[in-house]
């Protein structure tokens, strides 16, 4: 029997792949290099880069994206690891969607609207001049929670943090996002002045509205002139998006060539639910996503709460718990019944008050949605990767409704039991001793408090952002914080899961 030679994916053999994998029907030679991503990763891969190639198969437009990295990167590949420039020259920036839903169904395809690729560590005014391009009308962002330094009350960039004063010392190398921007615009300002849409599309309340004062913020520290001239000609629309796409593995390397024989680098895997909502705020003319089911709306705000307050928030208070149970797939965790029960029926429905009015959306149908998104267990979604970087994502997912509730006098304890779940796990060890791998930006001040949070959960509530609460708002909150994590930390994370069902 002859075995298959591999085919590498690239421009040149896209006339070999089989039938089964949809090519693009666009090549990326006359494409008009006019839009700019920076954080190019597996999500954006999965989501602003899907979009954009359903319109050029369509024939809608002609933009291309170029992608911008702010931070080291790197590539696995089994036991390789490339950089991720080199590897995606080698296909000619070209990457396989694999889209599986919860019934085993899936759906494989070519796509090919990145068109170049740059490390802006590499060559920082290179980057910046490269942004500032006059052809470059859309700048999209996706750098996670994490990546914008900012305070969460004010809104601006957190002056204690490493990279802003770094950035507030360095203005002709920046790091950050934010203080990258504002070079952009000031060479943008000093050669041709055109107007520009940014978008944000981070899990971020508000998020155009942050990521402007963020950029106003540097632009005021370093380039005062050009301010005037941002506020009329820059627009920075807020968005809401939606897709759960796990990280790329070996495992999924090796998964598409024994399907397809294509060898791709970089392939992403995608659940088949996707949103994109867009708020109606452009400077520029950008390409028609609503030709492709993207929602243009006067007010985002209802959307990203649902969003950000049910789905994120529901995916951080499962995944502490979850992994204190020794569930590591999401798929494995909300099919046992304390969890899904925990998260549908307490967790999910304490939340639900503090939400608006969504035009179009039927909450209830959107929770039952979710369970059935958590149970797709064809994209191997990890418990593990909604664990990493607690401290950036619950202040905003969790302690913000948690308040609200609190303030309202409504029913909070699921919200809270998933807090003493984190806490427990941000002690380092698990139930049988062994070392949790926690990945968090503030891992040394969290996990001190966290060891701490039985003799002193004032400080660990206070630590996470639950700083404006009275204070006999904070007692009350602290007394059922210290109820739960005793319970967890005396009789397991299993037990007193299963008593607080019963309450």
């Amino acid at each position: 029997m002859k075995i298959m030679e591999s085919i590498k994916l690239n421009k040149a053999n896209l006339i070999k792949v089989n039938k089964g994998v949809k090519l693009p029907l666009y090549t990326g030679k006359d494409l008009i290099p006019s839009i700019v991503h920076i954080g190019v990763g597996h999500f954006h891969r999965a989501h602003q880069a899907f979009f954009l190639d359903e319109l050029l198969n369509r024939g809608l437009c002609r933009e291309g994206i170029f992608g911008i990295n702010l931070v080291p990167d790197s590539l696995s590949q089994g036991n390789m690891r490339l950089p991720l420039g080199d590897a995606l020259k080698e296909q000619d920036f070209l990457y396989t969607l694999i889209t599986k839903d919860p019934d085993g169904r899936s759906d494989l395809k070519i796509i090919a609207s990145i068109i170049g690729y740059m490390n802006a560590i590499e060559n920082k005014v290179k980057a910046i001049i490269r942004v500032a391009d006059e052809k470059v009308s859309l700048i999209t962002l996706t750098v996670t929670e994490g990546g914008y330094f900012y305070d969460k009350e004010s809104g601006k960039p957190n002056i204690k943090e490493e990279f802003v004063q770094w950035d507030l010392k360095n203005p002709e190398n920046p790091k950050s996002a934010p203080a990258f921007l504002a070079s952009v615009l000031k060479r943008r300002y000093d050669e041709n002045k055109k107007p520009l849409t940014i978008m944000c599309c981070d899990n971020l309340p508000e998020n155009g509205k942050v990521l402007e004062s963020c950029v106003q913020f540097f632009c005021q520290e370093h380039f005062p002139e050009i301010l005037s001239w941002v506020e009329d000609n820059i627009s920075f629309p807020s968005s809401m998006v939606d897709r759960i796409v796990p990280g790329t593995t070996g495992a999924l390397i090796k998964e598409l060539e024994e399907r397809t024989n294509i060898n791709d680098n970089w392939p992403v895997c995608g659940e088949d639910y996707i949103q994109w909502v867009l708020e109606d705020n452009f400077r520029t003319t950008i390409p028609d996503y609503a030709a492709c089911g993207v929602q243009i709306v006067k007010n985002v705000e209802p959307y990203e709460l649902m969003k950000m307050r049910l789905l994120n928030g529901s995916h951080s208070a499962m995944a502490y718990i979850s992994y204190l149970l020794g569930c590591h797939l999401v798929n494995e965790a909300i099919g046992f019944p304390l969890i899904n029960s925990f998260i549908r029926n307490h967790y999910m429905e304490e939340v639900s008050p503090t939400l608006e009015l969504v035009p179009g959306m039927d909450i209830e149908v959107y929770k039952n949605t979710l369970i059935r998104r958590f149970s797709n267990s064809n994209i191997s979604d990890t418990i593990l990767r909604l664990c990493f970087n607690g401290s950036t994502k619950i202040p905003n997912f969790i302690l913000k409704p948690l308040s609200e509730l609190v303030h309202r006098g409504l029913p909070h304890s699921a919200i809270v039991f998933a807090l003493s779940a984190w806490a427990r796990f941000l002690s380092g060890k698990d139930e049988e001793g062994k070392d949790i791998p926690i990945d968090d930006v503030n891992i040394q001040v969290m996990s001190s408090v966290a060891r701490n949070a039985q003799k002193d959960p004032r400080s660990f509530l206070i630590s996470a952002g639950l700083q404006k609460l009275g204070e006999a708002q904070l007692i009350s909150v602290a007394d059922i914080f210290k109820k739960h994590l005793d319970s967890i930390y005396q009789k397991g994370i299993r037990a007193s899961l299963e008593e607080f069902l019963k309450t």
